[in-house]
């Protein structure tokens, strides 16, 4: 069986995580072997990662919506419009995929007929979770990307997501025929189902479970610690940083931040004896646009020398077990990515969390660690103290109510299976079928 897993960006530790979750789930269900053909931002770095010698069941490919549509965020009315007409017509140009005529050859590559073929014949589409469609970002490329996969027949799948509010009048009449078509959506908080309420006619296909990535969790492990209690202590603490464009009060925002984080660094090594490290889940890849080892160096740079001298920052990539394996053998982490949170909590590690989206806090409170939660738009270096304090001296029973929260959230995450059990091998939900004949009206609502 092939599924195609879209939207991925793999050169972030957090989104491949996400991606095996999603493969484990599928695996927990599926009679029989499954491919996955995934389509991810930049593919060619992506396997240099993630080599198929170490993955055979995943075939890494260029996003089609990436490559086939044009994009242009200027302000250019001309440019913009005629975006639209090419856009369009590429549209048009899917009618005859493979047809070798002058539309095929014009609009698409060997490469692009390729990877469409790929996504025409596979047995299910599935959108990749994370938190990809909110608009700080722009969603075009996404919906060209639902569209796309709209008129090769297919009926996405959204899985774990944390979306909206959806107020632009582009994405309030693009978004709901895309939510219409998707036999099950899959969301992370009750806020997101919230934000759905008015997007969907029908309600009853969309399902609150936990983030995918709990699904990985090590249950043996955390029931033992549970069991055993406390375990033996390393002396080291891991801190998970990361810049971030939206922060109330802009620079200033950002310097509140790294100051709050660098007194945060400096109390755990001056008053708890321990040993920092700076490490997260977007590094590593010169390739890709974000590097949190760097914030993490600007925090370091600032420190005291007598500090400095124990803190360390891990600028390596690490892939989701290496970077699970690194958490495990720390105290707990003070994490602003969120899946470095997530990752930490399914190896026993309780975690400190700097909230940067809504998601975050979302977790928090699941996990009961919402009143030491530090948000980015409003910490300051003595709110970061007074809570690291409160999170470092009672660290036994926060460890205790996160780690029964994680084997709920284990469950929660792995209920997902049995939602997409009844989709698996059924072609009138989400199998391949004849490449659409488009109508005027078709193509005017996909354009």
């Amino acid at each position: 069986m092939k599924v195609v897993v879209e939207n991925t960006v793999c050169l972030n530790t957090g989104d491949a995580a996400i991606l095996f979750a999603i493969r484990h789930i599928l695996k927990s269900v599926a009679n029989e072997k499954l491919e996955f053909l995934v389509f991810d931002s930049q593919p060619e770095v992506a396997a240099r990662l993630y080599p198929k010698q170490q993955y055979p069941d995943i075939e890494l490919r260029k996003l089609p919506s990436e490559s086939i549509f044009k994009y242009k965020y200027d302000n250019n009315t001309v440019k913009n419009a005629l975006k639209q007409v090419y856009n369009q017509a590429v549209f048009q140009a899917l009618r005859h995929l493979g047809s070798g005529n002058y539309l095929d050859r014009r609009f698409f590559s060997d490469a692009d007929r390729e990877s469409l073929a790929l996504y025409k014949d596979a047995d299910m589409v599935i959108t990749t979770g994370g938190t990809y469609l909110v608009e700080n970002y722009s969603l075009e490329r996404r919906i060209n990307q639902f569209k796309l996969a709209e008129m090769l027949g297919k009926k996405t799948i959204f899985f774990t997501q944390s979306l909206g509010p959806f107020a632009k009048p582009y994405n309030r009449r693009n978004l709901p025929p895309i939510f219409a078509r998707s036999p099950l959506i899959l969301l992370r908080d009750v806020r997101s189902r919230d934000h759905m309420l008015d997007l969907v006619d029908d309600p009853s296909k969309c399902h609150v479970v936990a983030d995918s990535v709990f699904a990985l969790a090590d249950v043996e492990r955390i029931k033992a610690l549970l069991t055993i209690g406390r375990p033996a202590p390393t002396g080291r603490v891991g801190i998970s940083v990361r810049h971030w464009h939206y922060v109330q009060g802009g620079d200033g925002g950002m310097g509140r931040y790294i100051d709050s984080v660098r007194e945060i660094a400096t109390k755990l090594v001056r008053d708890h004896g321990k040993q920092v490290t700076f490490i997260s889940t977007c590094q590593g890849v010169p390739e890709y646009a974000h590097d949190d080892s760097k914030t993490a160096n600007l925090i370091v740079s600032g420190l005291a020398p007598e500090i400095a001298k124990h803190v360390t920052v891990d600028a390596s990539f690490h892939s989701p077990e290496h970077l699970m394996a690194i958490a495990k053998e720390l105290d707990f982490v003070v994490a602003t990515r969120m899946h470095m949170m997530i990752m930490s909590l399914c190896v026993g590690t309780p975690v400190l969390p700097i909230a940067y989206e809504f998601k975050t806090k979302e977790v928090a409170k699941r996990i009961g660690v919402e009143d030491v939660l530090l948000d980015i738009d409003t910490v300051t270096p003595e709110e970061a103290l007074a809570k690291l304090d409160r999170f470092a001296g009672d660290l036994d029973r926060y460890r205790e109510v996160s780690l029964k929260a994680v084997l709920e959230e284990h469950a929660s995450a792995m209920s997902a299976a049995d939602l997409i059990r009844p989709l698996l091998g059924n072609s009138l939900a989400n199998g391949a079928q004849p490449l659409r004949e488009d109508t005027e009206q078709d193509l005017a609502r996909l354009a």
